[in-house]
């Protein structure tokens, strides 16, 4: 999937904040600015990728509305959506400085050590492999 836009963006970003599967109605609520008929659009395109998928079908009201939930496929996308963001200005921002600025974005200093533990973990592997 090419870069997705910032509908997209905002529609998997509610559906990964969520605890349970959302209605169309739901994401619509979810969001600002999004209107019922966007986010159908946009879970039609995303579904049609894989993004996305129907968890299943519940009571909105009198009517039945199918639930969605974003996939581990979309995670890929993501990463890969990120990525491709950054390497338009890797020759302006180094990678130790995307890091640091992605793990101050951390409010719970619990998590930050952990996150901080795995990335040096990796970095370890990383540095064994060259």
């Amino acid at each position: 999937m090419a870069q997705m836009n910032p509908r997209e963006l905002d529609v998997l970003d509610i559906l990964w904040k969520a605890e349970a599967p959302l209605t169309s109605t739901d994401i619509v609520n979810g969001g600002q600015g999004l209107t019922q008929s966007t986010v159908i659009a946009v879970l039609r395109k995303l579904l049609k990728a894989d993004l996305v998928e129907v968890s299943g079908v519940t009571h909105s009201g009198k009517v039945l509305s199918r639930t969605y939930r974003p996939t581990e496929t979309s995670k890929q996308v993501l990463l890969q959506n990120f990525i491709d963001g950054y390497a338009c200005f890797s020759n302006v921002i180094s990678k130790s400085t995307i890091c640091a600025a992605i793990m101050q974005l951390e409010d719970d200093p619990a998590q930050l050590k952990k996150e901080i533990k795995k990335l040096k973990s990796m970095l370890t592997d990383l540095e064994k492999s060259l």
